[in-house]
């Protein structure tokens, strides 16, 4: 199956715009065959959450994009799969679910059906400050391969990838926010990620630009491999990068010893507890004293 990473340059908050600029891409890949498209994070109005500090503005842009799924950008990315006749993955969205606000995303089939749903589960301080919630668990989806779905702080988890390695999963995909600086390490990350658990990682970042098109923010697009570290990115915004599964997913580099990685996590989720309990304890104490 040929998978398409869309590296698009949005302008932040004009979801027309976007969403055009989209289908544009969209049908190119179609033309070239592709059945899986993935986009951006917070698609179609950018994610800017690590871009401004006032955060003021950004609590009000949470609480106007959170809608419960399916909503007006769920509506946006079902055309979006229908049209270009693929699947797609997207998001994170900021899904409004009872009292809670999620980043979650999204898996769609060729027919506009939601056929995947995944709550980021590591959530950054500044979006425990803009009142969003993590979800419970990892998940993957089966497609022609089965893939791990991750999005923008799950990469900075070695504990998120092991437990889809767990899974068996093939190869992970995730979206990443845009960052003011920085935007480097993330390729280093995916590739230990990659090493670590003997499997390909495809990253869709993006590019945020002002109304007045100056960039403020952008984080990179790319695949890599334990065998060959950065196995393609985008060097464009408003590119296409494309893989073959089959070439991608070929079942070399060294796969992590699940049992062993089962009973380091069981070890790791005990010291956890037990370091919470000592930690609540001390706290505790301290308040009887004063």
């Amino acid at each position: 199956m040929l998978i398409a990473l869309l590296h698009l340059k949005l302008k932040e908050l004009s979801r027309k715009h976007n969403v055009e600029k989209a289908k544009k891409l969209m049908k190119m890949a179609r033309d070239r065959n592709v059945k899986l498209v993935v986009l951006p994070s917070l698609f179609p109005v950018g994610n800017t959450f690590e871009i401004y500090s006032n955060e003021k503005k950004l609590r009000s842009m949470v609480k106007n994009l959170a809608e419960k799924i399916p909503g007006n950008n769920t509506d946006i990315l079902i055309n979006l799969a229908m049209e270009g006749e693929m699947h797609v993955i997207a998001g994170p969205l900021l899904e409004q679910a009872g009292p809670k606000i999620f980043l979650t995303s999204l898996v769609l089939s060729p027919q506009g059906e939601i056929i995947g749903k995944y709550r980021k589960v590591i959530v950054s301080d500044k979006d425990i400050k803009l009142g969003i919630s993590g979800g419970k668990e990892p998940v993957y989806t089966l497609l022609d391969k089965r893939y791990g779905i991750i999005s923008e702080d799950d990469l900075y988890s070695p504990e998120i990838s092991r437990i889809l390695s767990i899974f068996e999963t093939q190869a992970v995909i995730g979206t990443m926010k845009a960052m003011s600086n920085n935007q480097e390490i993330l390729k280093h990350l995916a590739i230990v990620r990659s090493i670590e658990n003997g499997i390909p990682y495809l990253i869709n970042g993006e590019v945020i630009e002002d109304e007045e098109g100056e960039i403020k923010g952008s984080s990179p697009t790319f695949i890599t491999t334990p065998d060959n570290m950065i196995y393609k990115e985008a060097e464009e915004s408003d590119t296409i990068l494309t893989v073959e599964s089959e070439v991608l997913i070929n079942n070399k580099g060294k796969r992590t010893n699940m049992a062993m990685l089962d009973s380091v996590i069981g070890g790791l989720c005990k010291n956890y507890k037990k370091q919470k309990m000592e930690n609540s304890k001390k706290s505790f104490d301290a308040d009887e004293e004063d």
